[in-house]
């Protein structure tokens, strides 16, 4: 899987509450010599919920943010994480 296919995903407790959509990723370091994709690895799941006006970019998405090793399962199109 390529980390750009997890943006957009939907984000869900471990009830299925939707909590939002995936709006970036973090990683952490700098990727040494050579391939940067291997080298890097992520560390946060950016994700926020957006009504119609975040959509059309007239308000800024409420972010929140869950550390990687948070996330229980990929599974589909949804992201379920313990929180």
């Amino acid at each position: 899987m390529r980390l750009t296919e997890l943006l957009g995903m939907e984000v869900v407790d471990r009830g299925g509450k939707h909590l939002g959509r995936v709006v970036e990723l973090r990683s952490a370091g700098e990727p040494e010599h050579g391939d940067s994709r291997n080298a890097r690895q992520v560390t946060e799941l950016i994700y926020g919920k957006a009504g119609w006006l975040e959509r059309l970019g007239f308000r800024a998405v409420e972010e929140r943010r869950v550390a990687w090793a948070s996330i229980i399962a990929i599974e589909d199109e949804t992201i379920v994480i313990d929180e």
